[in-house]
């Protein structure tokens, strides 16, 4: 028995019958540096292949920048540079906790790709609480903490687990992971109710340029004090700060220039200060770029206008103003008169401001360089156009417009005093002022027929069915003229005789088409929206394809747009309710229903001629039939008949 136990504790000798590697001698080694360096053309047919193993891999010899380039494809979000949250900033029909594990599997192949994939994904972290897929099924009942008494279980807080992971890891390796992060985003529970881990992993992060905060950081709320301290001590290159009503205080430490001097996007809400001191704290940051500004009272023209005592306002990429009703055209006009905000200014979106439509025009004819304008208002009285003749809109640059103008609650649904300012908006594309805009955003849902020259539905209770009179007997009598003589029909391109007077596509081929005759002459992509719908119908305007004009190609093209036009910067008031790909019905225009609306086209994706864009609430259910087959009074074959019913 005992040397049995001996027999089993003692070691197993190796044989020493198996063939040792022979050892590369230093000699060969130098005969093989010296050969390459006097022949350097045989680098060229060096042999990969047998330094590898026998296996040739082109695909491990890849520069880093053509990798990092690769994986940015398989991981998208980890080089998002937005300013926009976590919940703005997801992207559609993606699931990004998957993307994140296959660019983490990437990582492991090797060396290399382990370094750049390491470098990619701790560029830009997000923490999702789900998984946008199939797998959150089954993950979510793996992560139920089940017991004996409880069978349902309890779900786990994933997101918080997933950050004091984060957490750990960036402390047990700040120098060189910590210093990679320069975009963090968390969801919007879990920075509001996990402070203080997150001051722990901000502490690691020196280099951050944005970070997802509470929203009560921002109006100076004493819970969140000791967070915003960790922020300005660690993180001194942040690009965008918030300040909203009760952060008077802090928003002037900014202009001693020793915090946060990097700023570039810079939100003001319910901000009440002295004027001269904002203006000193806005002249201080030097990098600022966008400026949005909500219900400041203290904003008024005298911001933008010269003061010699004051330093200059700002010369601003992107500037939203929100309810400051103080800000008229004369303050913009005196902002803009001068080179440097000319030069600079592409964004500019003002809602419920002293800038009304008929005075528009004066700001867009000095924004030379101005890409997207938008205006909101709701107006109680009618287009002043009694007053005298008003210019159209003209600028040479703009490409997107917000034209949503709507009536005042105040105002009778009956009054229709919205009708002016359209038939403004539909002169001004008439003149061809605006000769590249590509996108228009109105609240009118009459405004495509508008543009294609139909007259307004008569209701129901307007009269009876009157027989329509052809386009020759109107000729020839000149209906709506006062005279009766007859009418010059010496034209070639008069309407055919065999067109009605009320048939739409009669203006297609008469010389009188759209408002007062003129006809749109580039490609339009209208945007539009009533006051009981919840999507946003798209309608393609191209009068080159329609009218059998030719290089309609190239101009469907170029005045083609998925969505809503974005901020840059991250400020949601320019793209807020649209996603990225149109939430827009498909849809036709009906003539002669007497009811002026839209049928809808079940099926297809295609955007040629007038059709609309499906939305993404058609694209998820494609079962869906509007115009079913009909079937025989017997009903369906069995076959075809549901057995769950």
């Amino acid at each position: 028995m005992k040397f049995a136990a001996m027999k089993f504790f003692r070691r197993s000798k190796k044989s020493s019958q198996q063939p040792k590697p022979p050892k590369k001698s230093v000699q060969d080694d130098l005969e093989r540096d010296k050969y390459r360096l006097y022949h350097p053309h045989q680098n060229e047919y060096y042999n990969y292949a047998a330094q590898r193993g026998n296996v040739f891999a082109p695909w491990l010899e890849l520069p880093a920048p053509i990798l990092e380039r690769v994986f940015s494809f398989v991981c998208p979000h980890c080089c998002d540079e937005s300013y926009e949250t976590c919940e703005q900033s997801a992207l559609e029909d993606a699931c990004m906790l998957c993307d994140l594990r296959d660019i983490s599997h990437a990582g492991q192949v090797c060396k290399r790709w382990r370094k750049t994939a390491v470098k990619l994904m701790y560029h830009s972290i997000r923490i999702d609480s789900v998984h946008y897929c199939e797998r959150e099924i089954d993950l979510s009942e793996k992560r139920k903490r089940r017991s004996r008494f409880d069978r349902n279980g309890l779900p786990e807080d994933t997101a918080s687990a997933r950050l004091l992971l984060l957490c750990r890891s960036l402390r047990e390796d700040p120098t060189r992971l910590g210093a990679l992060v320069q975009y963090f985003k968390t969801p919007y529970m879990l920075r509001e109710s996990s402070t203080s881990v997150l001051a722990r992993t901000i502490a690691v992060l020196p280099n951050l340029r944005y970070v997802d905060l509470p929203e009560g950081l921002f109006s100076d709320d004493p819970a969140y004090h000791t967070l915003k301290l960790e922020v300005q001590a660690r993180c001194p290159g942040l690009r965008k700060m918030a300040y909203a009503g009760g952060s008077e205080r802090s928003l002037e430490a900014l202009g001693g220039g020793n915090i946060w001097p990097n700023i570039e996007v810079l939100e003001l809400t319910r901000i009440n200060m002295d004027p001269a001191a904002l203006r000193h704290v806005l002249a201080v940051l030097r990098r600022l770029r966008a400026l949005k500004v909500s219900d400041c009272r203290i904003v008024d023209d005298d911001m933008f206008k010269y003061n010699d005592v004051l330093p200059a306002f700002p010369a601003l990429e992107e500037l939203i103003l929100i309810n400051t009703p103080r800000v008229t055209p004369d303050g913009l006009v005196s902002y803009l008169s001068r080179e440097d905000a000319q030069k600079q200014l592409k964004v500019l979106s003002l809602s419920q401001t002293g800038v009304q439509p008929p005075t528009l025009h004066a700001v867009l004819a000095r924004a030379p360089n101005l890409t997207t304008l938008s205006i909101i208002e709701q107006i109680d009285s009618p287009f002043p156009a009694h007053s005298g003749p008003i210019p159209p809109l003209t600028n040479w640059s703009l490409q997107t417009l917000r034209f949503e103008i709507t009536a005042s609650p105040a105002t009778s649904p009956y009054s229709s005093i919205t009708s002016g300012y359209y038939n403004y908006l539909a002169s001004s594309l008439f003149a061809g002022g605006l000769p590249r805009l590509s996108a228009v955003y109105v609240r009118d849902q009459d405004f495509p027929d508008t543009l294609l020259g139909l007259p307004p539905p008569m209701p129901g209770f307007a009269g009876g069915q009157q027989r329509p009179s052809s386009s020759s007997s109107a000729g020839m009598f000149g209906m709506g003229n006062a005279s009766l003589s007859p009418s010059s029909t010496g034209s070639m391109g008069g309407a055919h005789p065999r067109f009605s007077s009320n048939n739409p596509f009669a203006a297609a081929f008469g010389p009188s088409r759209g408002l007062s005759g003129l006809s749109l002459n580039q490609t339009l992509e209208i945007f539009t929206k009533g006051e009981d719908d919840i999507d946003w119908g798209s309608i393609r305007m191209d009068p080159f394809d329609a009218y059998g004009g030719a290089d309609s190609g190239s101009r469907s093209r170029s005045g083609s747009m998925s969505g809503r036009p974005l901020s840059s910067y991250g400020l949601a008031d320019v793209g807020s309710g649209w996603q990225a790909g149109g939430e827009a019905r498909k849809s036709v225009v009906v003539p002669g229903t007497g009811t002026g609306s839209f049928l809808a086209v079940p099926g297809g994706t295609s955007t040629s001629g007038h059709g609309r864009s499906a939305s993404a609430a058609s694209l998820r259910t494609p079962k869906e039939d509007l115009w079913p087959r009909p079937v025989s009074s017997h009903g369906a074959k069995k076959g075809d008949r549901d057995l769950w019913r």
